[in-house]
């Protein structure tokens, strides 16, 4: 029974309850069992042994809920348990429009280049919308119709990487958190002295990927940025030194133009200054990047569909991943009909 009262209690992680299970175990040693530990210098060595394991437990605690995707709280350990189950978080979401542009001349033809800015008002609030890809068109009569263009709100951003396959550190990063990656398009250019690009696209199914696809990959890293890499020769083309990596996309402010329906041309399209702008579809669809909850819910789901929608649990992860600004799905299966 003495050996038992002389055992230290570590049940209690909390730090009065570990000073005062320090305290009971000192007591019963017969080196202190007279000991005033209240008006003692031992009740300040009790206090720092006290807030040392209770930190220490605080942060064992803490390390074993991050170690699973259920139990995580940090943004950065639910994206990289997602990354295993091969789901890529949605990044922010541009608000966007479908309008139809008329250029008033007599020019046999004129291109619209990606980039070219729209501005739009909600509320008191002006937002900029900018295409994202080059449009060209012909004459009819005294007008040239660019049809069904989609605008994002937005800055169109250009970035661009020489590669240097030394650098072992060289990372490809979209170094803002507020961009659209479903804006983003990506082309090599072989060096400064040749200048052919080639386009690539974002890898969705590594079983269709050969040594010759051209393909690159994206995953969430810190701070909510994006980054892209590429194959490794195998699964798609590896990258040379001195090629030029030119990534094109949109910086958005998520939701905040959602509803605009009135756009303006900023400037001259192609040297025409009379520009009219009629509406498809108003502005929608702007939303946050996905949240941590979302992530949790949707990543299991996305590895267990497999690719292929059949239940309706597929149908309710593909939705949310199509509509970002989507609050609710609601799925009916033919197999629950009388």
């Amino acid at each position: 029974m003495a050996a038992t009262r002389k055992r230290l209690t570590v049940t209690e992680f909390d730090f009065d309850e570990v000073k005062d299970n320090l305290k009971i175990f000192m007591r019963n040693q017969n080196e202190f069992k007279d000991y005033d530990f209240e008006g003692s210098g031992l009740s300040a060595l009790l206090d720092v042994l006290a807030y040392n394991t209770h930190y220490l437990g605080f942060n064992a605690n803490m390390l074993a809920n991050e170690m699973f995707l259920d139990s995580s709280q940090l943004r950065s350990s639910v994206v990289s348990h997602a990354k295993t189950l091969g789901y890529t978080s949605r990044s922010a979401t541009a608000s966007n429009a479908t309008v139809d542009i008329f250029l008033n001349t007599s020019n046999p033809s004129a291109t619209m280049p990606a980039g070219t800015i729209f501005t739009a008002s909600v509320g008191d609030t002006s937002y900029q919308f900018v295409t994202t890809t080059a449009v060209t068109s012909l004459l009819s009569g005294s007008t040239i119709e660019f049809s069904d263009v989609i605008i994002y709100e937005g800055s169109y951003v250009s970035s661009r990487y020489t590669v240097d396959t030394q650098n072992v550190e060289q990372r490809f990063l979209i170094n803002d958190d507020r961009a659209d990656t479903a804006t983003l398009t990506v082309k090599v250019q072989n060096s400064l002295s040749d200048s052919t690009l080639t386009t690539y696209t974002l890898a969705t199914d590594i079983a269709a990927l050969t040594s010759t696809s051209n393909v690159y990959f994206l995953q969430e890293v810190e701070d909510g940025k994006y980054e892209i890499y590429f194959g490794d020769g195998i699964l798609g083309t590896t990258l040379e030194d001195n090629n030029i990596l030119i990534m094109n996309y949109v910086v958005t402010n998520k939701g905040a133009a959602n509803g605009a329906v009135t756009f303006v041309s900023a400037a001259a399209i192609d040297t025409v200054n009379s520009v009219n702008v009629r509406v498809v579809s108003a502005a929608a669809g702007g939303a946050e990047p996905e949240s941590i909850e979302s992530i949790k819910y949707n990543a299991p789901l996305d590895f267990a569909s497999q690719g292929r929608c059949v239940t309706t649990e597929d149908y309710k992860t593909y939705v949310r991943q199509l509509f970002a600004n989507t609050q609710a799905v609601s799925v009916w299966g033919g197999e629950d009909g009388s």
